[in-house]
């Protein structure tokens, strides 16, 4: 074939429907939740508390469970004055929508916040969002040895939304 005869239309370029973000594996997730338990482990042994933050994550596009980047996203920044409004899902759902639909190099978005769930034993929540399904996991909070006051626990994580946020 002649290079010459090599169309690059619109075609060729177009990829999985015009989709904004690529389809999220497994090894994504894993690693984001692998990359968030270190530090927020670390946070909540110094003692700190966790109102409710938002990141961006941006994966490498061609090798799955590579992360290049963490930002934090002001919730301020996107009209929400107080944190504690994003325990709401709905508030949390229309902004994870609104953050999925800019044009961002992050494609993975994650809410984490501590709460007190019924047996009155604090947890700290972190839900992972992508445009394809919803993740999260409750970390138990419990008292620390030596110098630290709290401890985090690692817990298993799980498929929170079996469809599309699209």
């Amino acid at each position: 074939m002649d290079d010459h005869e090599f169309d690059a239309s619109p075609p060729f370029l177009i990829h999985r429907g015009h989709r904004q973000h690529r389809f999220m594996e497994s090894a994504d997730i894993n690693a984001v939740f692998r990359e968030l338990f270190r530090p927020l482990r670390n946070n909540i042994r110094r003692g700190m508390t966790i109102e409710g933050q938002l990141y961006g994550m941006e994966m490498d596009a061609c090798i799955p469970g590579q992360l290049l980047d963490t930002v934090w996203i002001p919730p301020a920044s996107r009209g929400i004055a107080n944190p504690a409004l994003l325990g709401d899902a709905r508030v949390r759902r229309a902004m994870f929508d609104r953050l999925l639909a800019e044009p961002r190099p992050e494609s993975l978005f994650t809410y984490v916040c501590e709460r007190l769930p019924r047996p009155h034993r604090p947890t700290l929540y972190v839900e992972i969002v992508s445009a394809d399904a919803c993740f999260g996991a409750d970390y138990p909070i419990g008292t620390a040895d030596g110098w630290h006051r709290r401890e985090l626990h690692e817990a298993p994580h799980r498929r929170l939304d079996p469809v599309a946020l699209v």
